[in-house]
Parts: C-alpha cells; sequence; structure tokens
C-alpha cells in the first residue's frame, strides 16, 4: 500500500513549482504542529505541548530553509502561484486529531505520527523525483527527500 492517498496528476516541470510545493508543504506542518502545541496546552499537558513547539520549530526551520534555497538558486522566494495542482496530503490530521485529545496521547505516538509525516513527504519527493524530466528538478526532489 502506497504512503501517498494520492499520486501527483503530473511531473513537476520547474524549480520554481518545486520550491512552491516544498515550501507549503513545510509551512502547513510548521503551521499544524503550532496548532497541536496550542491545543494540548489548553489541555493542560504541558509535556506534550513541548514536543508539538519542537517539532513546528524543526519544520519552520525547513521553511526557512526552502525559502534561502529559492532564493540563492532561483533569486525569488517559493510563490504558491507556481504550484500546477494540489500536492497529495502528507501530514495525518486523524492522528493529530486523536493525539490532541485523547489521554492515551504520548510522546512515543506523537513521535510516530511525525515520522509517518516524514514517510509520506520521503514517498512524494521520491515519485515527484522518478516522474522528473529535467535534471534540476530530479536533483531537488532527491534533495527534499
Amino acid at each position: 500500500m502506497s504512503l501517498l492517498r494520492t499520486e501527483p496528476p503530473e511531473a513537476v516541470r520547474s524549480l520554481d513549482e518545486l520550491f512552491a510545493i516544498a515550501h507549503g508543504m513545510e509551512l502547513e506542518s510548521q503551521q499544524r504542529y503550532a496548532a497541536l502545541a496550542n491545543k494540548v496546552r489548553a489541555e493542560g499537558v504541558p509535556a506534550l505541548a513541548s514536543l508539538f513547539d519542537w517539532l513546528s520549530n524543526a519544520e519552520r526551520a525547513h521553511v526557512e530553509h526552502v525559502d534561502r534555497w529559492s532564493r540563492n538558486r532561483r533569486g525569488k522566494a517559493p510563490d504558491p502561484r507556481d504550484i500546477k495542482w494540489d500536492p497529495p496530503q502528507t501530514f495525518d490530521d486523524e492522528t493529530a486529531g486523536e493525539l490532541a485529545t485523547s489521554q492515551l496521547a504520548d510522546a512515543y505516538r506523537v513521535l510516530s505520527m511525525a515520522v509517518r509525516n516524514e514517510e509520506r513527504a520521503f514517498a512524494l519527493w521520491t515519485y515527484i523525483a522518478s516522474r522528473a524530466e529535467d535534471q534540476e528538478v530530479r536533483e531537488a526532489a532527491e534533495t527534499m527527500a
């Protein structure tokens, strides 16, 4: 069974598109982890809030890395208008929702979800790399993977 719920409908054709996809995915993960941190903090579970904060900060570093990489290679920040199709979902919303409300949530389950999210992202980037016609796009997708 594939880690991706849907396959990308077409190849990524430019670095601009790749950087926009990468930036959007990393930003979405950063925001979702931050929201989970706030939710479990409000529920009175500071240890899990700290872990979600840590994950959010790691994703923020990825956002900043993609932004710098795009500026260095393309001379501009990633632009979501460069995305030609909706990237498949890599963030596990269902498990995240369960963890945010379950009294059984612990660091192991949170990190297991984070690993699955990264595995889905890896699957997406390897799929993009395998379908890339442009060498630069292929290498950048491999780097993202």
